[in-house]
């Protein structure tokens, strides 16, 4: 039975709470487990992983001060391989003839775990969280949703996860629009598609920035941005959003009915890119959505304020200099009044610990991270110590000057010192997007649009396939996302005509095996709901 929204708010302000009481000096149970855990010492002292490197930004992971403490607290050495490109050279890790004891924060899919679980490169966990990781295993007894998010389609587990519960934070792609230029020309902030519409094509043709040229866009990113940014934002007005961002990844959306439905087929799409030729057609969506504007570029013409809008979670990304000029829209009423965000599964990555057949000791390795799926190992991984990466400012917990100030921003400067703040993906619970915020001595947006009403009624993780499942879809995916790619760009820039050509579309798709993928889609959601 699935947990209401309602449920998961409620739930969601209980782990902030206690995160606070923490914070403040209160125990934890993850600080008894790990206390316990060094009391009784674990049976491996040392431990090897092996992870991305991200030695160009800060120091090698044995240097990191987190590690040499957290050495300390859980009395473990962990022998650390940072590999960089590791997407591309995972696979032929695996002809190794030693592995490491454990990848840590390596991207691996549903079907590649199973796969490799099946293989005997992998170990089922299931039984080693139970007997060593009770802050995982109290989450997964807890939380129908993690468990199904992690269970493959053999029953078992071969990963622990990286979880954000909090869907204001990272897991939302929002809009953001120049208020600025709102309130040069006059208009109030959109709620609508069409009044964002209207916005848009007054960006373009009133010369909202007032330096006399005609050098502003509508909504504006780096080149292919398109699809998988304002697109799938879009869905969630036009009734096909729900089920979530990665749901929307792979094609699929939840209908009224609790069933599983291909969004690249359905009638709400077709509307969706008659929208979005209709702002490209008026120029209210940059003429370069699609080639020839890299991020660099787009950060230069943004400082020279010729940018109206552009999607992602946080307006950081966009540069320091104008970020303020911008304020974040998270839904869009539609013509028939549909919302649903753009947010995702609270399991926000499956894979981001796991086992393999060669560790020396594989119980030691689950009882060493579960201190970081407790609230006070959340805090460590973040933010550290107090007094020694962050102090106590006014009840809250605020990063130490150096890092404070640090010559690349914030983040990175934390990031010289702990882990969990850079890359995601690390085996953990991110903390509130309040705490964070704090942590950098800033103020936590607010979305009143970002509610009960507005979240999609259901978040679905990668639902679980078998290994046929796995094969044969892929192989569909891949050359449906290839077609869907190339059709965007014609129907989008008027090359092709949305309604003549919308048949050929359906039966191209049909060919490739759109109506298979659904079939396999939905016997995996069925699965992933009894189990």
């Amino acid at each position: 039975m699935f947990r209401s929204r309602k449920g998961k708010v409620v739930l969601l302000g209980t782990l902030m709470m206690a995160l606070l009481v923490t914070a403040c000096g209160g125990n934890s149970g993850g600080s008894t487990e790990n206390d316990k855990s060094s009391e009784s010492g674990n049976t491996a002292s040392s431990i090897s992983l092996l992870r991305p490197s991200w030695n160009n930004l800060r120091p090698a992971s044995k240097d990191l001060w987190m590690w040499q403490e957290y050495e300390k607290m859980s009395g473990v050495q962990v022998e650390w391989e940072e590999l960089s490109d590791i997407g591309e050279k995972k696979n032929v890790i695996l002809t190794r003839k030693q592995l490491p004891d454990a990848f840590y924060q390596v991207d691996w899919s549903n079907g590649e775990l199973l796969k490799y679980g099946q293989q005997g490169l992998f170990i089922p966990l299931e039984d080693l969280i139970k007997e060593h990781a009770p802050n995982l295993q109290k989450l997964l007894d807890e939380n129908e949703d993690i468990r199904k998010g992690l269970t493959s389609a053999d029953g078992h587990i071969y990963a622990t996860p990286y979880l954000d519960p909090y869907p204001e934070g990272n897991r939302t792609i929002r809009l953001y629009i120049n208020k600025k230029w709102l309130d040069n020309l006059g208009m109030e902030v959109p709620k609508t598609t069409a009044e964002l519409e209207e916005a848009l094509n007054a960006f373009v043709t009133q010369d909202p920035n007032g330096n006399g040229v005609n050098d502003e866009q509508g909504w504006y990113m780096p080149s292919g941005s398109l699809g998988w940014t304002f697109e799938q934002m879009m869905m969630g007005s036009f009734g096909i959003g729900n089920g979530g961002r990665k749901a929307l990844g792979n094609f699929i959306y939840v209908d009224d009915k609790d069933e599983i439905q291909l969004t690249i087929t359905s009638d709400g799409y077709k509307e969706v890119l008659k929208y979005e030729n209709r702002m490209y057609e008026s120029g209210a969506i940059n003429k370069q959505a699609f080639s020839g504007v890299d991020y660099d570029k787009w950060t230069a013409d943004a400082a020279k304020d010729t940018v109206g809008a552009w999607n992602w979670a946080a307006p950081d990304y966009i540069g320091e200099s104008v970020k303020n000029d911008f304020v974040p829209i998270n839904v869009l009423a539609g013509p028939d009044g549909a919302t649903a965000s753009l947010t995702d599964s609270q399991v926000a990555g499956a894979s981001s610990l796991v086992i393999t057949k060669d560790a020396k000791d594989p119980g030691a390795i689950p009882k060493w991270v579960d201190y970081f799926y407790s609230e006070e190992g959340s805090v460590f991984g973040y933010l550290g110590k107090e007094g020694v990466t962050y102090n106590m400012e006014d009840g809250s917990m605020v990063y130490i000057d150096e890092i404070l100030n640090y010559k690349d921003g914030i983040g990175l400067g934390a990031f010289q010192y702990v882990d969990n703040v850079y890359g995601g993906y690390f085996p953990y619970i991110e903390l509130s997007p309040e705490i964070r915020a704090a942590a950098g001595r800033q103020e936590a947006p607010v979305y009143t649009d970002l509610t009960e009403e507005t979240l999609p009624s259901v978040t679905l993780p990668d639902l679980p396939a078998t290994q046929e499942e796995a094969n044969e879809s892929s192989s569909i995916m891949a050359d449906l996302g290839n077609y869907v790619g190339q059709m965007r760009v014609e129907f989008v820039t008027g090359t092709k005509d949305i309604d003549q050509e919308w048949d050929n579309y359906i039966a191209q798709l049909k060919k490739m095996g759109s109506d298979k993928y659904l079939q396999i889609k939905q016997e995996q959601y069925k699965r992933y709901k009894e189990s």
